[in-house]
C-alpha cells in the first residue's frame, strides 16, 4: 500500500520541504496559516503539528488508525479512497500474520519470587490452626466471590501489610514473573495494591497466544481474573503491547472500567480498530469484577461479547454519554 504517494498527491504544491526532511504545510486539523504541520516519510509515515500538537503515524503491517484516517480526510483524501487503503492494510496484515504470531518467543520476563513465605490458600486453610490474619483475608476473598478461583496466595510477612493482603501471581510461559497483592482494608499512606510488574507485562498475556475467537482486554487484574481475560494493568497500553495484541489474529474486545479514566482505553481501541463493549449493567457496577460478583461469570462474559461495538461513531457517542 503506497500511502506516501496518496499523501503527496493530495498535499501537492501546498507543502514545502524543510532541511530536516519534513514536508511542511498548513495543518488541516487547526487554524494554522504558517505551515507548522508536517509529514516525514521513512519506514514509518509521521505527521506532527507544532501549532495544535496533532500527531498521527502509520507503520507498514498495521491498520490505519483513527487519527491517520482523520488526517487523510483533512488533506482532502476521499472517504472511499481511505476505505480502500484500510482494506489493503487489512490484507497486508493478514498476509503477515504468521510472522507476527512468532512474537511470543521473542518475549522474555525474568522469573521472580513471591513475597516471603507465600503459600497457596488451599495449604493455609488445611492447617490445623490457620493464622487469624489469613482467615480474615480469605473472608474478604469469599465476600468478593473470588474463592472460586485457584492460585491465590497468602504471606505472613508484615512488610507493606502483606499479611493483610491476598497475592495473585503473574505467570508467563509457566513461570512466575511478578505479582500483585490486594489490601483487604484501608490504611492511611498504605497503597491498596502492592505489586511487582516487569515492563511490558500484561496479566494473563499467555491468553494472547491461545486459539480463541475473542480476546477480551480489561483494566484491572481482578477484572481479568474474574473472566479469564487479559489485563492492561491500568488504562494505558504501550506501543509494543498494542503491536503484540494486533498480531494475535483474534477479535479484540475492550471492556473498560465505567469511569472517566476508562476513556483512555477506549481511545486506544478506536486507534486500533478494536471493538469496545458497553454492557447494560446496573449503575452500581463499576467494573468487570463487580459484574461477576453481581451476575456471575458466564452472564458477565456473555454480556461483554453481546454488547461489543465496532462502529466508530457509536463508540464515540457512547463514550461521550458516559455509557461505560
Amino acid at each position: 500500500m503506497d500511502l506516501q504517494t496518496v499523501i503527496i498527491s493530495h498535499i501537492g504544491a501546498r507543502a514545502k520541504k524543510t532541511p530536516s526532511g519534513w514536508m511542511s504545510l498548513d495543518c488541516p486539523m487547526c487554524t494554522d496559516k504558517r505551515k507548522r504541520g508536517g509529514f516525514k516519510y521513512s519506514e514509518i509515515i509521521s505527521y506532527h503539528c507544532f501549532n495544535c500538537g496533532y500527531k498521527a503515524s502509520y507503520t507498514p503491517g498495521r491498520l490505519l488508525s483513527k487519527r491517520i484516517r482523520e488526517l487523510l480526510l483533512g488533506i482532502g483524501v476521499p472517504d472511499q479512497k481511505i476505505k480502500e487503503l484500510q482494506l489493503q492494510a487489512m490484507k497486508e496484515k493478514d498476509d503477515d500474520f504468521q510472522v507476527q504470531k512468532a512474537d511470543k518467543w521473542t518475549l522474555d520476563f525474568k522469573e521472580q519470587k513471591l513475597p516471603k513465605d507465600a503459600i497457596p490458600f488451599e495449604h493455609v486453610l488445611n492447617q490445623k490452626n490457620p493464622p487469624a490474619e489469613a482467615l480474615f483475608v480469605y473472608k474478604y476473598i469469599m465476600d468478593r466471590k473470588l474463592d472460586l478461583f485457584k492460585g491465590l496466595y497468602w504471606s505472613p510477612d508484615p512488610y507493606m501489610k502483606i499479611n493483610e493482603r491476598f497475592i495473585l501471581p503473574f505467570y508467563f510461559n509457566n513461570k512466575v514473573v511478578g505479582y500483585t497483592s490486594r489490601l483487604i482494608k484501608e490504611y492511611e499512606n498504605v497503597p491498596k495494591y502492592y505489586s511487582s510488574v516487569q515492563p511490558g507485562y500484561m496479566y494473563n498475556m499467555d491468553n494472547l497466544f491461545k486459539e480463541r475467537k475473542y480476546t477480551v482486554i480489561v483494566e484491572g487484574v481482578l477484572d481479568a481474573l474474574s473472566i479469564n481475560a487479559v489485563s492492561s494493568l491500568g488504562n494505558k497500553l504501550t506501543q509494543p503491547q498494542i503491536d503484540l495484541i494486533n498480531g494475535i489474529g483474534n477479535t479484540v474486545i475492550v471492556c473498560p472500567d465505567r469511569d472517566k479514566a476508562g476513556t483512555n482505553l477506549i481511545d486506544v481501541a478506536l486507534e486500533n480498530n478494536w471493538m469496545v463493549s458497553f454492557p447494560d449493567w446496573e449503575d452500581n457496577i463499576k467494573d468487570t469484577a463487580d459484574a461477576v460478583k453481581e451476575y456471575g461469570q458466564v452472564y458477565t462474559l456473555k454480556s461483554i461479547i453481546q454488547s461489543a461495538e465496532n462502529n466508530t461513531a457509536k463508540i464515540e457517542v457512547l463514550k461521550r454519554l458516559g455509557k461505560k
